[in-house]
């Protein structure tokens, strides 16, 4: 019987290439998959105080006019400098809750959503189908981008880039655009999405000369009309720096001037001078473009350090970045995607280039946005190269090497397509296994600041962080575990030689102390810590208060200029309450501590408004439970340990056996109604 061919149509069909769509969907489905294990990490870094510390952002205390005046600085807003980004959290916290996967799932999609843009607007600057697709590949898994994927707080690099791509792709528009009113559209509509960037993050900044670069050197088909309508480039361009300057005007007008302090210790520069630091910053940079190209030394951490311009390292390092951008001038007719690259790269990195202060001077997520002109040319490159080497008789007839090649030139030419691929394939999945092993760093706090004192040593950020960890995972109920309470120490010890004037190495010797129930160090070393922070210090005052309370009246009377313990408790929460308003944790603190004074009205308010501040603090519906007991209310007591016991299960065993026995002697009461506790309203009558 002979076998029967199948009709034109049907194999044809069968030839038939993907679309370009399809193929783009594949790409962004690749990078979906590698970064998938993120939904099982846990909230690390600043996580909790940018989302699970953060009132501003809960339902009922969210204020948009806020984030546009002074006041928000003023009452300590976490990140009120960047009201796209706060504006942003508070939508999602509304939506998804503070659930760990919910939100690293929607880090995910951020981007996602910036590798979707990039290819938009790679296409329409006239960029190949297969060129568009390899560009995307790279940049989805280059291994330096993990940082900024796996932690939540740093999300702000991804929603910075998406928004500025947005902002390019529609400046782009009007650019090309047939009409004027069109085009001024588009403009607006650009300057709009470049505020919200920069909103975002100022790394968004560079973008209107990144667009005068593209003009200037036309890399792709799609170029050349930027460079005919110069009349509508410049205004283009105008309306984008439009959006950079609102965005720096609402910095001003909430801090009047840099966010981080005029005298803040943690920045270098404030300590050594700007010179040093500028010296260190070409190193820096010459590290970071090691680290796109081949990702080894990649850190959570790195060690802030100056350097002199007469060293031999710093000297090789600016040579080689004048060298990159004499070459990329010399060379920009010859190889001008080369050229646009290494200057849109450069453009780019001015924002984190130290010229302006920051507290770390080098992080890998600061190469987010910087990196996409670099992985353009460097997945054109190596496609190109991937060409030639399939074209050479010798690499050809080695790769084709006991293949049945056949007749068919069409699977012919299909195998030296994929054969083009090889040397692109070969650097994505370097990059994506790299991606992969760095965000299991950030699994959890102890893993990160393990990896990160392993990394960086000289770090006392890692070194008291990493004690801080190891306090708590000391203290179970009232015992203490004397050998990781040893292993806290240490990490304290080590964080506060490296660095004395740093408040963090004080916070983990008060936590220590605390676990120690030593109070009078662990008061001396808190207030420290507050002596010598500018910002945060909400939870080190909440601490204060309370530990004023236990202070031993010897240590008191060494220090008559403290006064009383009440007098002192006071101080500090009438201080904390007065700058940190949205802060549960001190609101809690401060109903404690005039629960411990009698005063149970007053508690049951700041037991309330921690409750709306902060819902998911098991500990805060505890103290209402308690304190309901307490002034006899066992109705509300027992309505809210019943309403919320999914929320009580996360509470330590001591503390859950404890209220259980109280609420079970409450029962026993003549006056106790069960049918009156299910009517009741409980402690928290408003849902938060």
């Amino acid at each position: 019987m002979t076998k029967r061919e199948p009709s034109p149509s049907r194999a044809s069909s069968e030839r038939a290439p993907l679309s370009y769509r399809a193929r783009l969907a594949g790409v962004l489905a690749l990078v979906a998959v590698v970064f998938l294990p993120l939904l099982r990490h846990g909230l690390v870094y600043d996580d909790g105080w940018t989302l699970r510390s953060n009132g501003f952002l809960r339902p009922g205390q969210f204020e948009l006019a806020l984030l546009f005046s002074p006041e928000a600085g003023a009452r300590h807003v976490p990140d009120a400098f960047r009201p796209t980004l706060v504006s942003f959290d508070a939508l999602s916290v509304r939506l998804l809750g503070v659930e760990p996967w919910a939100h690293h799932g929607l880090s995910i999609l951020l981007h996602l959503s910036v590798c979707g843009l990039l290819a938009r607007l790679l296409r329409r600057l006239g960029l190949d189908e297969s060129s568009t697709l390899a560009s995307v590949a790279l940049f989805g898994l280059l291994a330096i981008h993990a940082e900024a994927i796996a932690v939540v707080s740093f999300r702000e690099d991804l929603l910075a880039a998406a928004l500025g791509l947005a902002a390019m792709l529609s400046a782009v528009r009007g650019i090309q655009a047939e009409r004027a009113r069109a085009a001024l559209g588009w403009g607006v509509a650009a300057m709009g999405l470049q505020a919200l960037a920069c909103g975002a993050k100022l790394s968004a900044a560079p973008l209107p000369g990144i667009l005068v670069v593209l003009a200037w050197l036309g890399p792709g088909p799609g170029c050349a009309a930027l460079a005919r309508g110069r009349a509508r480039l410049l205004l283009i361009v105008g309306l984008l720096a439009v959006g950079v300057a609102l965005a720096v005007a609402q910095t001003w007008i909430v801090h009047g001037g840099s966010p981080y302090g005029v005298d803040n210790p943690r920045v270098l520069a404030q300590r050594i001078g700007l010179a040093p630091v500028l010296a260190a910053s070409t190193k820096i940079h010459v590290g970071y473009l090691q680290q796109i190209l081949v990702p080894l030394g990649l850190s959570p951490e790195y060690v802030d350090r100056g350097a002199g311009w007469l060293e031999p390292a710093t000297l090789l390092a600016s040579a080689s970045l004048i060298a990159l951008l004499v070459a990329a001038l010399v060379l920009r007719r010859r190889w001008p995607l080369a050229s646009f690259a290494v200057l849109a790269w450069m453009l780019a990195s001015v924002p984190t280039s130290n010229l302006i202060g920051l507290p770390n001077m080098r992080a890998d997520r600061f190469m987010y946005l910087p990196s996409a002109p670099l992985c353009v040319a460097l997945a054109v490159g190596l496609l190109a190269l991937g060409r030639r080497l399939a074209a050479h008789p010798a690499i050809r007839s080695q790769l084709e090497f006991g293949l049945e090649l056949g007749p068919d030139p069409e699977r012919s030419r299909t195998r030296d397509d994929l054969h083009a691929w090889l040397p692109l394939a070969a650097c994505v999945l370097m990059q994506g296994s790299f991606a992969v092993a760095e965000a299991r760093v950030y699994v959890s706090n102890t893993t990160l600041w393990h990896e990160a004192a392993r990394r960086a040593p000289e770090s006392a950020r890692a070194h008291a962080l990493l004690g801080l960890e190891y306090s708590g995972a000391a203290q179970a109920g009232d015992h203490l575990d004397v050998e990781i309470a040893a292993k806290a120490e240490d990490a304290c010890r080590v964080a506060q030689q490296l660095d004395p004037l740093y408040e963090l190495p004080q916070l983990c010797l008060g936590s220590l102390a605390i676990s120690r129930k030593d109070w009078a160090a662990a008061y001396e070393h808190h207030a420290r810590a507050v002596e010598l922070s500018v910002d945060r210090n909400d939870r080190p005052i909440a601490a204060l208060a309370q530990l004023a309370l236990d202070l031993p009246s010897a240590w008191l009377r060494h220090h008559p200029e403290l006064g009383d313990r009440q007098h002192l408790s006071r101080s500090w929460l009438e201080r904390g309450l007065g700058a940190y308003p949205y802060s549960p944790e001190l609101h809690a603190a401060a109903a404690r501590v005039h629960h411990r004074l009698g005063e149970g009205e007053r508690a049951m308010q700041l037991y309330r408004r921690a409750r709306s501040l902060r819902p998911d603090r098991w500990e805060t519906v505890v103290g209402g439970v308690e304190l309901a007991l307490d002034l006899g209310d066992a109705a509300a007591a027992h309505r809210t340990w019943w309403a919320e016991a999914k929320l009580l299960e996360r509470a330590d065993p001591a503390t859950r056996t404890r209220l259980t026995r109280r609420l079970a002697a409450a029962r026993t009461a003549p006056g106790f109604s069960l049918l009156h506790s299910l009517l009741d309203p409980g402690v928290f009558p408003y849902e938060p």
